[in-house]
């Protein structure tokens, strides 16, 4: 089956990526740049990944003008967890690999959405509204594929290990640095989830 899979360059959708390959599916890698401050190391991430998996190159879509509406993720001088929550942004991406997916004639759309959502756009019910109005906008039947979404980041950790993906090429940091900032939500969702995961087979 031919599947666009939104590619962050992170653990969720990088695992995403590597056991819909296992499954045998053709994978269309997608990456958008939103303006994000860690857009650097995100896109690098996502590049090793795909080459590591032997996929095809991804595509990057560019809409960095999205960081004039204010976020921490977008703008160094909010706080980058307190105010972390950028409106529409998972929408964005579902709404821009449905239109991908259309123009190379694919029908299903795959996002990391994972459990215990912080944020509206991270719910089952986000999910399943956004792929009725994705649908009624394309006239196609497409179908939203979140299968990580009842599972939380230790679960994603301990399957990424046991099916030897390189935890390593992969980057969480919102902040773009080198060495993670440990004071982001995602930093903080994975220095949690280490704690219970030693990151070893």
């Amino acid at each position: 089956m031919k599947i666009v899979v939104l590619s962050s360059g992170g653990v969720d959708s990088s695992l995403l990526m590597l056991l819909l390959k296992k499954e045998g599916h053709d994978l269309y890698p997608l990456h958008i740049n939103y303006g994000q401050i860690a857009e650097e190391k995100e896109w690098n991430s996502c590049k090793k990944i795909c080459e590591f998996l032997e996929l095809r190159k991804p595509q990057k879509f560019n809409f960095p003008d999205i960081r004039k509406i204010p976020s921490g993720l977008t703008d160094k001088k909010l706080d980058i967890e307190k105010n972390a929550f950028l409106p529409n942004r998972n929408l964005l991406f579902l709404v821009l690999g449905s239109a991908y997916a259309f123009s190379i004639n694919s029908y299903v759309i795959a996002i990391g959405i994972l459990a215990n959502p912080i944020f509206p756009d991270q719910t089952t019910e986000f999910v399943n509204a956004t792929e009725k109005s994705v649908n009624e906008s394309l006239g196609k039947k497409l179908k939203i594929l979140a299968p990580f979404i009842t599972l939380d980041k230790r679960e994603i950790l301990k399957m990424s290990i046991k099916n030897g993906l390189p935890l390593e090429m992969t980057y969480y940091c919102h902040s773009g640095k080198i060495k993670p900032c440990g004071k982001c939500i995602s930093c903080k969702e994975r220095i949690a989830a280490e704690k219970e995961v030693p990151l070893k087979k």
